[in-house]
């Protein structure tokens, strides 16, 4: 970095050794040795504000940000003003955003508003629309973000409530009501949001939105999609589900057949037209959004239109504060119960002898009143954050820090409920894992007693029921066959 700094100090490859410099002080470490290296001085670096090569002051303005020079404010916005390369402008933009701006925030909203008005020809609206959204970014960030409240628990709306296929009946079971049952999930009519979000199986839910096209499907070209949706019933829905003014900040997601790179250009015209088409009471934020159009892509290449709000309260799992990486998420674990449930026990002996942080055997707990819990793992943070979380979910819970294959209790379990783990295992380690679990099991379960597991070894669980004959294997549930995950329910022989 000091070689860079001097060749930047004296105009030698000034720009090659810019950008070589900004990648480097990415890295925070670099960050503070560039810092120390200079005396927190960046006069060097302001002075290529004045360059004439205008990737030289597009540079610089990035790594003045990038290091959130305070020192530079002034010398920052006096160079955003005079600057005549559109191309560079959004770089000011985003170098402000990293620092105290607050007294320029009055001229940054005046430029903003201009940019609105402003019908840029073809050539230019690409560098406008890029200054737009940085100038957006800003403003929400530095004067903070309207939020809206959600409010329209009783407002019958159309939805579709995804889960993954495997929960799918479960799920569509407990959804009341008229309703189409379909490949991911359910589409049905809420008449009251606070019964269906305690449904523990839904993964999603997402407002249809009802347009005036042909099967309610939207065109590809993003100017006539904005139209289109602008005479839609989406600014209605907003209304009578929030409190609040608008304008709303919203995200495009499009899944679809695209690329990455053909997606994110797609996502912006589209963003970019939406704004315009909703005369910005919907306003684009890829950080401070509050709901977004999921756009999925039609078979015969138009896009149907769908809403997520993220305003719309989720406290089904709010217990789960604590996790670990390993942790199996508690959708999943409410999904893996709801299946299992016809061989849930009531008021059962619980033990799960891998428990983590205990979520699976909570889930549990939420299908199918238990008598008493126990968890049984290795990690003690787990164990430690497992404590916590039962406590917040209001459950009474043994956890133990120890090795399931040296536990031993007074009494035998009606149920052992886990998910089995992988790791980074080897097949000979989990041949072992899969033969000691099962003959740890017989000794601890009681005569009727079941095993209900996840996992993704189908072969190792077959060769231990042949070797193991005790064990009957009552159910199976493939719960992603990409992976081949899978529910067991196996039942010990009376």
């Amino acid at each position: 970095m000091r070689d860079l700094y001097e060749k930047i100090k004296k105009g030698i490859d000034r720009r090659a050794s810019l950008i070589a410099l900004k990648k480097e002080l990415k890295d925070d470490a670099k960050k503070k040795v560039f810092l120390t290296m200079t005396g927190n001085r960046l006069d060097e670096i302001m002075k290529c504000l004045v360059d004439q090569d205008p990737k030289v002051r597009k540079n610089a303005a990035l790594i003045l940000g990038e290091l959130h020079c305070q020192d530079a404010l002034d010398v920052l916005m006096d160079a955003y003003e005079e600057e005549d390369k559109l191309f560079v402008k959004e770089a000011y933009v985003q170098a402000l955003s990293m620092i105290d701006c607050s007294e320029y925030l009055p001229q940054l909203e005046v430029r903003l508003q201009e940019l609105v008005a402003y019908d840029a020809p073809e050539e230019e609206k690409k560098h406008v629309q890029a200054e737009i959204r940085a100038l957006q970014e800003l403003l929400l960030q530095k004067k903070g973000v309207k939020k809206h409240t959600f409010n329209g628990w009783n407002r019958s709306s159309e939805v579709l409530l995804l889960t993954i296929p495997a929960f799918r009946d479960a799920l569509a079971e407990e959804v009341t009501g008229k309703k189409k049952v379909l490949k991911s999930g359910v589409r049905t009519i809420v008449p009251d949001f606070e019964t269906v979000m305690k449904i523990r199986t839904i993964q999603e839910l997402l407002f249809v939105i009802h347009t005036q096209t042909e099967g309610n499907v939207l065109s590809a070209d993003p100017e006539t999609l904005a139209a289109q949706l602008a005479e839609s019933d989406l600014m209605q829905i907003l209304a009578e589900t929030h409190k609040g003014d608008v304008p709303f900040c919203f995200r495009i997601g499009v899944s679809g057949a695209m690329s990455l790179e053909e997606r994110s250009i797609f996502s912006k015209r589209v963003a970019t037209a939406i704004e315009g088409a909703f005369e910005r009471n919907l306003i684009n934020s890829t950080s401070h959004y509050e709901v977004e159009l999921r756009l999925l892509q039609h078979r015969e290449g138009g896009f149907v239109p769908l809403l997520k709000l993220y305003t719309l309260p989720d406290h089904r799992f709010d217990y789960r504060r604590y996790y670990v990486a390993a942790s199996m998420k508690p959708m999943m674990a409410a999904g893996l119960m709801a299946l299992a449930k016809p061989y849930l026990k009531e008021y059962a002996q619980i033990l799960d002898p891998f428990c983590g942080v205990g979520t699976l055997l909570m889930e549990r707990r939420f299908a199918v009143p238990a008598r008493n819990a126990y968890g049984i793992d290795t990690f003690g943070e787990a164990i430690e954050k497992a404590r916590v979380n039962s406590k917040i979910a209001g459950m009474q819970t043994n956890y133990i820090n120890r090795d399931y294959f040296d536990f031993v209790h007074d009494y035998k379990f009606d149920e052992i409920v886990t998910d089995l783990p992988a790791g980074n295992l080897s097949k000979p380690e989990l041949d072992d894992l899969y033969r000691r679990f099962f003959e740890k099991s017989d000794e601890v379960l009681a005569e009727d007693g079941r095993m209900i597991f996840f996992s993704r070894e189908m072969g190792l669980v077959k060769k231990q029921l042949r070797l193991h004959p005790q064990f009957r294997l009552a159910q199976e549930f493939c719960i992603q066959e990409k992976n081949g995950s899978y529910l067991f329910i196996v039942e010990k022989r009376q």
